[in-house]
């Protein structure tokens, strides 16, 4: 709460300014972010303070790149930054009430500015349906814990409620993944595309995280369950993506997938903490604080280049110059490469799911070993998305256009910044380091994954980003600059060259996967996906309506006969249910 008192005042203030001067608005709230930012490091008090950390990063990029941007008249700016205050609200809340002020506070403009700068109002619907189930789940669960402070809950049934509303803000409700979240955060102004998908997603894995924290005792069939749900939205989440036509969809999906991982990760942690295996746990909960991290500020950059895009599909747009290298490094990190710290992150979590089944070394084994198989298979999935995504805006055939400053830095800034923390911030944060030397490598620079002190594997980043750059440096003086030879395409002697299109280029595995994908047209259009789980719903929802039909013409069919059948039958019921109780 004191936090709130000295850091929430500049962002009202923000507000006000932004409704006569937007570019004024998203100066200060860069400003106010920067404070929060500044008092979030100096107030440090524990690992729920790093998504704060996270949070005020993305909000400082996604300003800075606002001011050039937005050109969706005057209320986009307020209703950007009145969705910041919400989080920032839900970030510092000590209690119940707060929290879900903040939460509401974030969803409200958000649907209002999805709802202003879209011509169908599918999308702001949408994503509001979808909200407020969150709300009402976390609602409930808050209210069971029958408490309006943060106290310790003897009880797992709050947080098994609440957490089902957490994972819906974060777009992974079972058999619905190619539904809302893309088609809201797709269809957004990039800049709130940006914090919507970086930063209001990561609000339902800062709520998991605080309520497991407090909860003491959690079922492992839970933990399990939470598990599979990640799974499946990694891969799924990744297959969506590499399919999708839409610019912005692809990197909507390519968020369910990341947060996929982090819910995995989640799982572990609390597995591990009703177990008492306390080095597995605090792998799992860095591993959580890395991918964040990873997910976030990797995934601000994707969106703000999406926002250099004049067409929603992904076939044509048009390729950016002078942010490849930055993209590049964005998309190695979203695939789980080292040095970068999502190369750290996903190596982590994979490995705290192959110990488990070491550990454990029974039946439920065979559930983190297949969790991991499905994982490797989505990431790569993911880099195949990712691939296609840089590919397709910026690589090939770059156009002369000059992004100003204001547009590239932010982009530019947030791959530095995963590429520095893959081989800074596990050094800081991680507890298991080896002291020793290893095969040349520096001291104390190989981090280390244990289970009851005994080392199960390692890795050192930073030997990794040495090496990258010597051997760089010898290559680039041992042949210097690489010399580009162009050719002109060759098509079996017909003479029209056409173009290898970003939708051939996924239509192999739209093709095997038909039964799944479901694709019903072949052509370039801006889709958000079609998939099989979504059309069985509609199915079981119509046998459901046709069922009602015939028990309501069968037996409610105002017969007085039938009437008294059922106050017999419910005065047994109560009988039977007073005299157990």
């Amino acid at each position: 709460m004191n936090t709130l008192l000295y850091t929430l005042p500049p962002f009202l203030i923000s507000i006000i300014f932004s409704i006569f001067n937007k570019k004024a608005g998203y100066i200060l709230t860069m400003i106010s972010s920067i404070i929060l930012l500044i008092t979030s490091i100096y107030e440090y008090n524990g690992v729920l303070s790093f998504f704060s950390i996270i949070s005020t990063s993305v909000w400082i990029l996604a300003s800075i790149f606002s001011i050039e941007y937005d050109h969706y008249g005057k209320w986009l700016s307020p209703l950007y930054i009145l969705t910041i205050l919400g989080m920032a609200i839900v970030l510092n809340s000590d209690g119940y009430l707060l929290f879900l002020a903040g939460w509401e506070i974030m969803t409200i403009p958000a649907y209002v500015a999805i709802g202003l700068t879209v011509k169908n109002n599918r999308p702001p619907f949408v994503f509001m349906a979808f909200g407020e189930l969150s709300t009402v789940l976390i609602l409930a669960g808050f209210i069971i814990a029958n408490t309006t402070n943060f106290n310790y809950l003897p009880s797992p049934v709050p947080l098994i409620v609440a957490t089902f509303g957490f994972i819906i803000k974060m777009g992974m409700m079972p058999f619905l993944v190619s539904e809302w979240l893309p088609i809201a955060h797709g269809t957004a102004p990039s800049n709130f595309s940006a914090i919507l998908s970086a930063t209001m997603t990561l609000m339902g894995v800062y709520g998991i995280l605080k309520i497991t924290i407090l909860t003491q005792t959690i079922p492992i069939g839970f933990s399990l369950t939470i598990m599979a749900i990640g799974a499946f939205s990694i891969f799924f989440g990744a297959l969506y993506g590499y399919v999708n036509e839409n610019t912005k969809g692809i990197l909507a999906f390519s968020t369910i997938e990341n947060n996929g991982a982090i819910l995995v990760a989640l799982s572990l942690y609390m597995i591990s903490k009703q177990l008492n295996i306390t080095s597995i746990e605090h792998i799992s909960l860095i591993t959580v604080i890395l991918y964040s991290f990873a997910h976030s500020v990797a995934k601000t950059g994707l969106f703000l280049s999406s926002g250099l895009q004049e067409k929603q599909s992904i076939t044509y747009s048009k390729k950016i110059r002078n942010i490849e290298i930055g993209l590049t490094l964005l998309a190695s990190s979203m695939s789980g490469l080292l040095p970068n710290i999502g190369g750290v992150a996903s190596w982590l979590l994979l490995e705290n799911l192959f110990m488990f089944s070491y550990v454990l070394h029974n039946v439920i084994s065979i559930l983190f070993i297949m969790t991991g198989a499905i994982i490797a298979m989505g990431e790569g999935l993911a880099t195949a998305l990712l691939i296609r995504y840089i590919t397709y805006t910026s690589i090939f055939q770059n156009t002369r256009e000059q992004l100003s400053k204001i547009k590239k830095y932010p982009i530019l800034l947030s791959a530095l910044i995963v590429l520095i923390l893959g081989f800074t911030l596990p050094y800081l944060i991680y507890p298991y380091k080896n002291s020793t030397t290893i095969l040349g490598m520096l001291t104390n620079s190989v981090i280390l994954t244990q289970y009851y002190n005994t080392t199960f594997g390692g890795i050192s980043p930073l030997y990794i980003i040495l090496l990258l750059v010597a051997f760089s440096i010898v290559s680039y003086l041992a042949f210097g600059k690489p010399k580009i030879r162009k050719a002109e395409t060759w098509n079996n002697g017909v003479n029209e060259k056409e173009e290898y299109t970003a939708f051939a280029m996924a239509n192999n595995i739209r093709q095997m996967l038909k039964k799944i994908l479901r694709p019903e047209e072949e052509k370039f259009l801006p889709t958000y996906g079609l998939d099989v789980f979504w059309e069985y719903l509609y199915k079981l929802a119509n046998s459901i309506r046709r069922f009602g039909k015939i028990f309501a013409k069968t037996l409610i069919n105002s017969s007085i006969s039938w009437y008294i059948i059922y106050i017999i039958l419910t005065l047994i019921v109560v009988i039977i249910v007073v005299v157990m109780g």
